[in-house]
């Protein structure tokens, strides 16, 4: 029988499986239902900057929040969901259940991030993980002037907590690979790819703009997690797009730490968590593999690139491998 447990931040995983963050983690019920189900760690639903604003009377001076944002939420539409229940959730959720749970936040500000990770700490969350939301749509500002903004909440919220912190990235980063780096040195446990924000659409009768929640690209999340992992000095998860244990497999392959899988429960409900674990054990029996790490990463750029002799050579062999694939078209 494989052995599916595995480490994903530093933190002992029984299996790879990992439910996201959703309203399926939002209840000490619902994560206890993971954990039921297989799982082998949760990450709680994200909880906003903004509501941490509201409920730790913070001066507005500190921050800047959309007046109809902030409207948003004193009509209790996200209230509901606020930091006091957010601690609370941890803190029972940990007496509930033996899984890591990973607590997670939307963030912007560096400021005030060591307050609210504090905060997560001390009720209990096994680990931390970042959404560092912003649109870059600024003419005037650099790209490297957003992606340092990544690595100034990073660097505040490891000088305020103990626990683990995994980052969250949008698929929109201009070097994913460097900034990956970057993050690993700065003391980031694992990477998460990636975030998938909202998507734009047009209403062609109203005439309005309007927004639909993203949706995962398997291949572009594979292609990175093969890319990063081995590369830089941290784990590397992947977000989105798992529907079956093969999709998994690939991933670990790729040299995923973890898989966040979210849609495929809602979809068919938590007991896809078994089928992707006896799919994944399946797997292993049949290619004589006893454990996780003997196959994570064995198909990572890091791997494969060990018989090139530099970058350079490597670029070559993929821009061949480009010219292949659209030659066959």
């Amino acid at each position: 029988m494989a052995d599916l447990s595995t480490s994903y931040m530093g933190l002992a995983l029984k299996n790879p499986v990992i439910v996201s963050s959703s309203d399926l983690t939002k209840t000490v019920s619902g994560i206890k239902k993971c954990e039921d189900s297989g799982a082998g760690a949760v990450v709680l639903k994200s909880i906003f900057e903004e509501q941490f604003l509201i409920d730790g009377d913070i001066p507005t001076s500190d921050y800047s929040i959309h007046p109809e944002a902030l409207d948003y939420m004193r009509s209790g539409s996200l209230l509901e969901y606020a930091p006091n229940y957010l601690t609370q959730l941890i803190e029972t959720g940990k007496k509930s259940v033996d899984i890591p749970v990973i607590a997670s936040v939307n963030c912007e500000t560096p400021k005030l991030w060591p307050r609210f990770a504090r905060q997560i700490e001390d009720a209990g969350a096994d680990g931390l993980e970042l959404n560092v939301s912003f649109q870059p749509i600024s003419l005037a500002i650099p790209s490297s002037e957003y992606e340092e903004h990544h690595l100034e909440i990073l660097k505040a919220v490891k000088d305020a907590v103990s626990i683990p912190v995994s980052v969250k990235l949008k698929s929109q980063i201009t070097s994913v690979a460097h900034l990956g780096q970057q993050l690993a040195e700065s003391g980031c446990e694992a990477i998460v790819l990636f975030n998938w924000f909202l998507e734009p659409d047009i209403d062609v009768e109203t005439l309005k703009t309007m927004s639909h929640i993203g949706k995962a690209n398997f291949f572009h999340a594979l292609r990175w997690v093969g890319l990063l992992s081995g590369r830089v000095g941290c784990d590397v998860a992947v977000s989105g797009g798992i529907k079956s244990a093969e999709d998994a497999v690939k991933q670990i392959l790729a040299g995923a730490a973890g898989v966040q899988v979210c849609t495929l429960f809602y979809q068919k409900g938590l007991g896809e968590i078994q089928n992707l674990l006896e799919g994944l054990e399946d797997w292993m029996d049949r290619h004589e593999y006893k454990g996780i790490d003997d196959f994570k990463g064995e198909l990572s750029f890091r791997h494969q690139e060990l018989q090139f002799k530099d970058l350079g050579e490597a670029s070559a062999y993929f821009r061949a491998q480009y010219l292949k694939a659209y030659s066959m078209k």
